[in-house]
């Protein structure tokens, strides 16, 4: 297994007490897609990236410019620091980019590492929950109502293994998790983790492009819904599905 490194490109010393957002894909790809609107809407620079040999080969594409996949962004207006991966971190990687993050946020002196992203329980398609490794932070979020505690389960990956070292380690470490969809892109659920994170720290942050998708994902599954209907009562066609190339 290849050790995780962090590439600094930017000097992040000016930062108070910082929060560090992170974000993973998952359920909805929520994580990547909510993060990626705070950086778009803050106007956040690239501060650093993170590599290993273990990592896929790829790089994002962004306003026609190619970024490391795993990267770190930042504001010094907003006294934020963004960890975003638009790929899935190797589960042999998961425990060093984990401790990497944690460093991280301990050089930083670090206010809260909070993490954004999709949790699929097929209850109300607007539902928001939380989970905290410090009891006061979950029972101000319960007194503000800005998202429903999660009082038993587990959770994986990067952000379980901040938690419990967070919550073993006295470090205030947090999750947002959107009701997600499982099968598709989930713009809405994005949406609202961010509104919820927004709520959370008083920052101002649009979500109208999220919103906007949001909307058109809605009714092209409405479409799709009412198209697959229609083919049922008449059977298929070759522009249905009777035939398929591939």
């Amino acid at each position: 297994m290849s050790r995780v490194e962090i590439h600094r490109l930017a000097d992040l010393k000016k930062l108070k007490k910082p929060i560090v957002v992170l974000g993973f894909p998952g359920a909805g790809l929520v994580g990547s897609v909510a993060v990626s609107q705070i950086i778009d809407s803050l106007k956040m620079p690239l501060a650093g990236y993170f590599s290993s040999s273990d990592f896929a080969p790829l790089a994002a594409i962004h306003d026609y410019k190619p970024l490391p996949a795993a990267r770190i962004h930042y504001s010094e207006k907003h006294n934020l620091v963004v960890v975003l991966s638009e790929m899935t971190i190797p589960v042999a990687s998961s425990q060093d980019f984990a401790q990497r993050v944690y460093e991280l946020a301990n050089s930083l002196n670090a206010s809260l590492i909070v993490s954004l992203g999709g949790i699929s329980l097929k209850e109300n398609p607007n539902d928001v929950y939380f989970v905290s490794s410090e009891v006061t932070m979950s029972k101000d979020i319960i007194a503000r109502r800005l998202a429903k505690p999660i009082r038993e389960g587990a959770t994986t990956g990067i952000i379980g293994l901040l938690l419990t070292k967070g919550a073993l380690e006295g470090f205030p470490v947090a999750s947002i998790l959107a009701e997600a969809s499982e099968e598709f892109l989930d713009p809405r659920a994005a949406a609202n983790a961010v509104k919820t994170f927004g709520r959370m720290t008083g920052l101002e942050i649009s979500t109208a492009n999220l919103d906007k998708d949001a909307a058109m994902v809605g009714k092209n599954i409405k479409e799709a819904v009412i198209k697959a209907r229609v083919t049922r009562k008449r059977g298929p066609s070759v522009e249905e599905g009777g035939t398929m190339y591939g």
